[in-house]
């Protein structure tokens, strides 16, 4: 469980940064609506990073934690994002 806060951790701060970045460079939409955007793309990263670690060159070489890791932040940080996107307004 540790692994899996660390990597929601490692995966939600940079997402709202970016959330917020967009928002400011584009503001074409609502600063909630990017927030929620950077999440999913965070989300689709995790579940690609799952994929990417499963090449035995790359297993080899890094420390990963397993699978089900990757999955259960992929489906919270969907899950945050459409919340966000959902109370946000």
């Amino acid at each position: 469980m540790r692994t899996l806060a660390v990597l929601l951790a490692a995966a939600a701060v940079p997402a709202t940064l970016a959330g917020v970045l967009f928002d400011v460079i584009h503001g074409g939409t609502t600063l909630t609506r990017s927030v929620a955007y950077a999440f999913w793309f965070a989300a689709a990263l995790c579940l690609a990073l799952m994929a990417a670690g499963r090449t035995k060159l790359v297993w080899r070489r890094l420390d990963l934690p397993e699978a089900w890791v990757f999955i259960a932040a992929s489906v919270v940080l969907t899950g945050a994002g459409a919340a966000i996107d959902a109370f946000g307004g």
